[in-house]
């Protein structure tokens, strides 16, 4: 294993994984800290999640691969969409930027790829990339109209810009270089300063980071007692991969629920309305 790669998944691993472990703050600001049956109740529901994907993933490895591509490309692209957007630009945005980082990734540095995915599909990956490059033609046009209605409209300059650039970053350095540096300094800033923008209205910045602390902690023994298991059987370079991005995406199924279908929701809904009624009271006045 060769020092980039090392840093690449450190990177991912220590930088990238505690963003996914504000979501026990999540849980409390929505009101599953109200008592105690409700918090090991959301645990509970999220572990088995968890666990479920683990045991798809052993079940049905190349389609539980694809799946969770499919996933990201949802979850980075809603990410890094605007979210005053009307739903169709967003939507738009939203595909374009997640599948250049998952598909883009995935086809400029094909090689380095699919030695990954043979690891995290345990051998043959033939079907796969014929999924994938059906997302790809399908992802495409889909660039290609959102490449024409950012050059249109300026609200979309800055992160079309960003997404230009970003592409570039992916065709010129290593798939997993490339990776680590979106999800880490991209995904991961983007993310936690949106989530705190959040929390700070309804928890104290001291109860956010012990609980985001408690989490990333019990990820990393959790992943380091796997990896040792793992270690004997598979070797370095493999075992290495299966924690990090089985466990990522076994985190990544409850963290996107959490996130993208009931939390970001909500606060997006209560900002706006809040934003509209504070901006109407400006005109008044």
């Amino acid at each position: 294993m060769d020092y980039v790669t090392i840093i690449a998944l450190l990177s991912v691993v220590l930088i990238g994984l505690p963003h996914g472990a504000m979501d026990g703050a999540v849980a409390i600001a929505m009101g599953y800290g109200q008592s105690l049956l409700r918090l090991i109740s959301f645990l509970v529901i999220y572990i088995l999640i968890a666990m479920l994907v683990v045991g798809v993933w052993l079940w049905q490895p190349q389609l539980s691969l694809f799946g969770f591509l499919l996933l990201s490309i949802w979850h980075f692209g809603r990410g890094d969409s605007l979210s005053y957007l009307p739903p169709w630009i967003r939507y738009i945005q939203a595909i374009s930027h997640g599948g250049l980082v998952v598909l883009g990734i995935s086809q400029f540095d094909r090689m380095a790829a699919d030695q990954i995915f043979q690891w995290l599909v345990f051998g043959n990956t033939v079907q796969l990339w014929v999924w994938i490059d059906v997302a790809m033609r399908i992802w495409l046009p889909i660039a290609a109209i959102y490449l024409v209605i950012g050059a249109l409209d300026r609200r979309l300059w800055a992160r079309l810009a960003e997404w230009i650039g970003l592409g570039v970053m992916i065709y010129v350095l290593p798939a997993l270089v490339a990776f680590a540096i979106y999800f880490c300094l991209i995904h991961t800033i983007r993310h936690v300063s949106r989530i705190m923008i959040m929390l700070n209205q309804m928890l104290s910045p001291r109860l956010v980071i012990g609980l985001t602390a408690v989490f990333t902690v019990a990820s990393w023994l959790a992943g380091i007692v796997i990896y040792t298991l793992l270690l004997p059987t598979e070797g370095a370079m493999p075992a290495s991969m299966m924690v990090v991005f089985i466990g990522l995406a076994a985190l990544t199924v409850p963290h996107s629920l959490l996130i993208d279908s009931l939390f970001r929701p909500r606060f997006e809904a209560e900002y706006h309305t809040n934003h509209h009624a504070n901006h109407n009271g400006a005109s008044d006045v």
